[in-house]
């Protein structure tokens, strides 16, 4: 007889749980989602002895990342992010991450931000007057995916170490950079059998050693660290540390305690920032411009909002109250192509939830697209809208019902940096240049990590100066892909 009296919450079973786990390994965001739909909010599915609970409903959600957190940690999917970032903020537990926490939440105090909205607006400036836009042909067709990783990349460098990473440092840090998020998402698709599967015995470093593919990357993986180390031994030999994060690490002192961070902790923090940081900001973006594209409405306004309120001037942290359709914009984009699209946790205890029992051990997946798609909260959940996120027509709505950044005490740490910083870019980016997506374009979703554009986001580019004669706009898309 188990602790808790109540039923496991439905699900497919015998053939149809079979189906699900082969399609799992092969993409891991489709069939969770086609399982939400079919049996609600709290779903289970079986294999071998493991219990897998799909969650997609904000009450459900709620429980698991805010009212009964403790319960949960990090799940199995987590850990081919440890082998990558280390102990960080995004992998670790426990006593460690609650150390690394106070150390490093207030480094993203308004009054840092401040520092970090120069770096953002800066490189976004050299990239508006160089490559590849400047001289470029009008209605010229670039990767914008691809400028976007780019800039972004350089944005975190500036605000981790105060360098330009799209100089010489670029040339030894992006190549290493591509083949580990490259070839990490080859091994994510791994992961998602080896989290499904659990085989006895199975061994995840293992796996990647015995792959091609997987030795790759663990070699680009040390050369990634090796540029982060020498980087980090140089600045530590500094006497004036900075107030770039990098500085702000090797400053900290723990407040209960005293202790400082060790140049492990700071490596970790620093891989973690590198890695997730600017690729969830770069989709977002990318996601943004796409969703423009397609309702020129919205695209409009935007630009009345840019040209009223910042002219020619590059924008600052006080912008961002003057700046709401922007912002509405980007967050809206986050809603609908969520790029942080799911959140997993493990049950260390037998629990209960709206009336199911979630077994001792059990995965847990939230399903944070689902939720953002809610009918029930989100009127036209397919749509885009801008106009939800404005500040007069968001009142009353469930505050857990949009989480782009995941809830509770595990929220993400620089949720506020990239929310400026997706802001702040594309009020920029917005005044100088138009994007349109090609004629019957198909930009194709991929779930991995993060959500992104699977073969990149080609687009038109038009410099707004010239007032181009409008490129016949693609038909609205408000279905997600």
């Amino acid at each position: 007889m188990t602790a808790i009296e109540k039923p496991l919450p439905p699900g497919p079973r015998g053939l149809d749980a079979a189906k699900f786990l082969i399609s799992s390994t092969r993409d891991f965001k489709k069939p969770m989602t086609e399982m939400a739909i079919q049996y609600g909010e709290v779903a289970h599915v079986r294999n071998r002895n493991r219990d897998f609970i799909v969650v997609s409903g904000h009450e459900a959600a709620r429980h698991v990342l805010i009212s009964n957190q403790d319960n949960y940690r990090k799940g199995l999917e987590y850990e081919l992010l440890r082998i990558v970032l280390g102990e960080g903020l995004l992998t670790s537990e426990g006593e460690t991450w609650r150390k690394q926490r106070r150390l490093v939440q207030p480094m993203f105090a308004k009054r840092y931000l401040k520092n970090f909205t120069e770096h953002m607006t800066r490189a976004t400036a050299e990239v508006l007057d160089g490559e590849p836009f400047a001289g470029l042909p009008e209605g010229e067709v670039v990767d914008l995916s691809e400028v976007l990783m780019a800039l972004t990349l350089d944005i975190v460098g500036r605000a981790l170490f105060g360098a330009d990473l799209s100089g010489e440092t670029a040339r030894k840090v992006g190549p290493a950079m591509n083949d580990v998020l490259g070839l990490g998402t080859k091994m994510t698709r791994r992961l998602s059998t080896f989290v499904m599967a659990q085989m006895p015995g199975m061994n995840l470093e293992r796996a990647i050693a015995v792959n091609p593919e997987g030795r790759r990357f663990q070699r680009a993986l040390v050369d990634l660290k090796s540029v982060i180390d020498e980087m980090l031994e140089e600045r530590s030999r500094q006497s004036d540390k900075g107030d770039d994060l990098v500085g702000l690490m090797l400053s900290a002192r723990d407040e209960e305690t005293g202790a400082t961070m060790s140049r492990e902790q700071i490596g970790d923090e620093l891989m973690t920032f590198m890695l997730a940081g600017h690729e969830t900001t770069s989709n977002a973006l990318a996601w943004t411009w796409r969703r423009l594209s397609l309702n020129p409405g919205a695209r409009d306004r935007l630009f009345e909002e840019v040209d009223t309120v910042l002219g020619d001037r590059i924008p600052d942290m006080d912008d961002m109250d003057r700046l709401p359709w922007t912002r509405a914009c980007v967050e809206e984009a986050m809603r609908v192509d969520s790029p942080v699209w799911t959140v997993g946790r493990q049950a260390l205890e037998e629990d209960e939830i709206l009336g199911y029992r979630i077994p001792k051990n059990a995965s847990i997946m939230v399903l944070i697209s689902m939720i953002h798609r809610d009918p029930r909260i989100w009127p036209n959940p397919e749509g885009y809208d801008p106009a939800r996120f404005l500040p007069e027509t968001s009142k009353g709505r469930p505050r857990h019902a949009y989480m782009p950044f995941g809830a509770g005490r595990r929220v993400c740490v620089g949720s506020t940096f990239a929310t400026v910083e997706a802001t702040l870019l594309a009020a920029m980016i917005s005044r100088r240049l138009r994007f349109d997506l090609p004629r019957g374009a198909e930009v194709e979703q991929e779930a991995v990590i993060t959500l992104r554009p699977k073969d990149g986001l080609p687009m038109h580019v038009f410099h707004r100066q010239h007032q181009p004669a409008p490129a016949e706009a693609p038909e609205p898309d408000l279905a997600a892909v």
